[in-house]
């Protein structure tokens, strides 16, 4: 049992050692079978691939996976490496071909494989070598490529082969890399440009080469299609072409031969779906491009011939064309198009072999031109060719309404017309119809005008309202409908407000509030403002749901112009709107008129007058005044280190600018005397004008200075005689300002007892409408002469101040006797002089000690109590008892109380009566 599993054992460790040992043997050498360039270049143009063929030398069965090859190619002669690739094991055949970037003819070449298994390698073969020309079997001299012909954006490397006496002493610009004894290469050229029909040399060493650069076909988009029915014409978009015929391309289309841009095939589109290739192809290449379609779903029509239109009638015309030798056409399906003055009718005619149709909507009297292509109905594909161009006219018709407005200019009423358009008129116009009427006369007036008048004057009856005027043009054909408008009186603003408008961008925007009188739309017009041109009225119809327009026109810059709307109604126009203003404003282009200058004092008084209106050419803001003066002494006012000839000094003005358009005046003030020359500009939003200029000496002017003396002095001789006349008459004066008054004279029987006088002061004067009144002819109050005279003596001798003495007299109170005072009275005259301050109320008071002052008469009807009226009532313990007017009673007076008493004297005495207990 041991036996029989020991053998097979042994066998597969023998087999697993002798695989081990195969593997470990040397990867066997290839065998190079041959190397060979590429064997299209029979004229010697040059060769660029290298071809290599070998063997790898494994035994059946002992070759590993992968194998892989190494190639190294070198410049012989040097055995300088210029290239090295890893090659994959090739299935089949063993080959490989490489490119060089120089002819190979350039210089001989060698190369060398061996194999590799992941890091195990062979050994090298042996150089094989691709001989060149530099070797000593070709002694000339030789430039490669020689006659090549290159895509244009290619790069070549020339290569130059030196004589064998040659080389040594070799130097070139151009060829400047060896790569062997006797071979010289350039950097790579760049072909950026098709050459010339000759093409382009290299030269070198005696000898040279032509390149030719060009294109290689490009063609594209191969479409074919019928034209005709009959057969199929292709057509593509050729690529870049070159001038030299070397690169001319061959055209084919299903191995037809074709022209440069088309072909045309002889078969039947009823074979269904056809396929079409194109070939073209020259010196640098070949392209082939291809298209699948069904003929019958390809059709585009050849042009129709069209002939001179027939029934042209003024709003319609017949057009007809022929198809010529095409009988299909006849029983085509097609729909047509039809051009009138390079635009396209929107409108298709459809039908079977199709030759005439119909345009409408034709202006009368205008002249068309027209041409007409077709296409398939059923399978539309694209539109035909245009058929030949043709011209036609139609015939007149009636012109249309005239469009008519009024103007009144210079206190004249004028109506105006538009002159009709090429379209409007329909034909030649020969003149205009007007008829003018009224509402209310039977009688009408026709007047006929020629073709060049637009305008008619109205008298100022049928300008006055309720006249119409009716306008019809008329031409060969007949007379256009009559344009109607009442006659209103335009010289009535009826209240309109005239205000200011400015333009934007060469236009006028306008716009109102809807009026309910509005019936037919709105009518705006305008005029220069200042134009004294008869109808140079424009206007423009505005329809009802419309209240704003903005007016294009030949508006000049700085011309003002008038706009107005007025609101179209079933009689007159009525006026909604009126405005003036500038499209574009400018500076002034006019002066100020008549500026004169007046002195008044050291004061200058500027005044001028408007400049014309139409020399404004904008909206005037203001003035600017300015002047300069020029002094009488060369060094007046002149800094020392000023120039000596300067001798205008230009004087600022603290406000240049008069920003109130409608002044016509102004005063400069406090001017020095000099030579002044001023200057008034007005200016407008676009800048200011020339200016106007006047001058004027100013000087001191003496004689105002003797003036205001001599009124100085006259003034103080009227004050001076004044106060010396008021003296002199001083005492005619005082009898008239103040007449004598009555004194108080004091009465009763309290002077007799020993009670002590006081003095009694009084400033009040009379009232000019009172009167003094006493009982007797007597003063209401008399002193004791003795007692008055006494006092009045002791007066005299005291040295002490009046009221210091007053004040020192003191009485007993208990020595003192009441006073009895007798107030009845009798009317006396007044003076006439009023004293405010002698209507003193009368007071009542309350306490033990009565004041009784001097109370004037005050008249009052009622129970008031009046100073003269009231009589003393007996002062019994401090109290006040009233009596009734008209009894002569006595008041008791306690010697405590302060009386007044007063005396209106001509001095003003004043008297004071004091208590000497006080």
């Amino acid at each position: 049992m041991a036996s029989a599993d020991f053998w097979p054992l042994c066998t597969l460790l023998f087999l697993v050692v002798v695989q081990g040992k195969q593997y470990a043997l040397p990867l066997p050498v290839p065998e190079i079978v041959r190397v060979y360039s590429d064997a299209s270049d029979t004229r010697g143009f040059g060769v660029w691939k290298m071809n290599l063929e070998w063997r790898d030398n494994f035994t059946n069965g002992n070759k590993p996976e992968p194998v892989t090859y190494d190639v190294e190619i070198f410049y012989h002669e040097q055995m300088r490496l210029v290239h090295n690739e890893t090659l994959k094991d090739p299935m089949g055949t063993h080959q490989w071909s490489w490119t060089s970037p120089f002819p190979l003819q350039c210089t001989s070449h060698s190369v060398r494989l061996r194999t590799r298994h992941q890091s195990d390698t062979s050994d090298w073969t042996p150089l094989y070598i691709l001989k060149g020309k530099d070797t000593d079997e070709f002694p000339e001299s030789n430039v490669y490529p020689k006659d090549y012909f290159a895509r244009v954006g290619e790069d070549i490397v020339f290569c130059c082969i030196l004589k064998t006496e040659s080389f040594a002493g070799f130097n070139s610009s151009s060829f400047t890399i060896q790569i062997s004894n006797r071979t010289y290469i350039t950097e790579p050229v760049p072909c950026d440009d098709v050459s010339a029909a000759e093409g382009s040399d290299m030269l070198c060493d005696g000898t040279g080469a032509t390149i030719f650069t060009g294109y290689a076909p490009d063609d594209q988009n191969l479409t074919c299609e019928t034209r005709d029915l009959n057969s199929v014409e292709c057509h593509w978009i050729p690529g870049k072409t070159s001038i030299s015929l070397l690169f001319k391309v061959h055209y084919t289309v299903n191995k037809r031969n074709c022209s440069a841009h088309m072909c045309v095939l002889d078969e039947s589109i009823d074979k269904g779906v056809m396929n079409w290739t194109l070939n073209a192809t020259n010196v640098l290449g070949t392209k082939i491009i291809s298209d699948v379609a069904d003929p019958k779903h390809r059709v585009r029509l050849k042009a129709p011939t069209l002939t001179s239109a027939v029934l042209v009638h003024a709003r319609n015309a017949t057009l007809e064309w022929q198809w010529g030798e095409m009988p299909k056409f006849n029983s085509f399906p097609m729909i047509c198009q039809v051009e009138v003055d390079g635009h396209t009718v929107q409108e298709t005619f459809s039908g079977t072999g199709l030759k005439s149709l119909v345009l409408a909507d034709l202006q009368p009297f205008t002249g068309y031109s027209a041409r007409v292509r077709c296409g398939s109905r059923e399978h539309f594909y694209k539109w035909g060719d245009w058929s030949n161009l043709i011209t036609f006219s139609t015939k007149e018709d009636i012109p249309e309404a005239v469009d008519v407005w009024m103007q009144v200019l210079n206190g004249h009423t004028y109506a105006v017309w538009k002159s009709l358009t090429a379209h409007q008129s329909h034909g030649i116009i020969t003149g205009y119809e007007l008829l003018l009427g009224s509402a209310t006369d039977v009688t009408k007036e026709h007047i006929s005008k020629a073709t060049n008048d637009h305008c008619l004057k109205l008298s100022p009856r049928r300008a006055e309202g309720d006249y119409f005027i009716s306008i019809s043009a008329k031409n060969s054909v007949g007379v256009s409908p009559p344009s109607k408008i009442t006659i209103s009186n335009l010289q009535s603003d009826g209240g309109i407000i005239t205000d200011t408008i400015r333009g934007h961008n060469g236009s006028f925007s306008m716009s109102w509030d809807p009026s309910p009188i509005s019936s037919c739309g709105y009518v705006v017009d305008w005029f220069p403002t200042y134009n004294t041109e008869q109808c140079a009225v424009k206007w423009m119809k505005i329809p009802s749901d419309f209240s704003n327009a903005t007016i294009y026109s030949d508006f000049e810059n700085g011309v003002k112009y008038t706009l107005s709307v007025y609101a179209c109604t079933s009689g007159a126009p009525q006026l909604l709107q009126r405005r003036e203003g500038y499209v574009k404003e400018l500076a002034p282009l006019g002066t100020v008129r008549n500026l004169t200058a007046e002195q008044h004092g050291m004061d200058v008084k500027l005044s001028w007058k408007d400049m014309h209106e139409e020399e404004m050419k904008g909206f005037l803001l203001g003035y600017i005044v300015s002047y300069k003066r020029s002094s009488g002494d060369q060094n007046e006012d002149v800094d020392e280190n000023s120039s000596e000839d300067k001798k205008d000094v230009f004087i600022p003005i603290l406000e240049p600018r008069i920003h109130d358009p409608t002044v016509r005046t102004h005063t400069l003030p406090n001017l020095r005397p000099g030579y002044y020359t001023f200057e008034i500009k007005a200016f407008t939003s676009a800048g200011e004008g020339p200016g106007s200029v006047v001058s004027l000496s100013v000087d001191y002017q003496a004689y105002i200075l003797i003036l205001s003396i001599l009124i100085a002095l006259g003034t103080l001789a009227c004050v001076i005689a004044i106060i010396v006349l008021c003296c002199s008459k001083r005492e005619w004066l005082q009898s008239k300002l103040y007449s004598d008054t009555p004194k108080p004279v004091l009465s009763g029987d309290w002077l007799t007892q020993g009670f002590h006088q006081c003095h009694v002061m009084d400033k009040i004067l009379l009232a000019e409408s009172e009167v003094l009144m006493v009982k007797n002819p007597e003063p209401c109050l008399q002193v004791v002469p003795q007692l008055q005279k006494a006092q009045e003596e002791v007066d005299l001798k005291s040295k002490d101040p009046l009221w210091m003495r007053y004040c020192n007299d003191v009485c007993d109170p208990q020595t003192v006797s009441p006073l009895t005072i007798d107030l009845s009275y009798t009317e006396v005259p007044s003076p006439g002089i009023q004293n405010p301050t002698y209507n003193i109320p009368l007071s009542l008071p309350d306490d033990d000690n009565l004041v009784l002052g001097y109370m004037p008469q005050i008249q009052n009807v009622d129970n008031q109590l009046q100073p003269c009226d009231v009589r003393p009532a007996q002062m019994d313990s401090g109290g006040y008892q009233p009596q009734s007017q008209g009894s002569s009673q006595t008041t008791e007076i306690p010697n405590e109380t302060i009386l007044p008493l007063s005396s209106a004297s001509v001095s003003s005495s004043e008297y004071l009566l004091h208590s000497a207990c006080r």
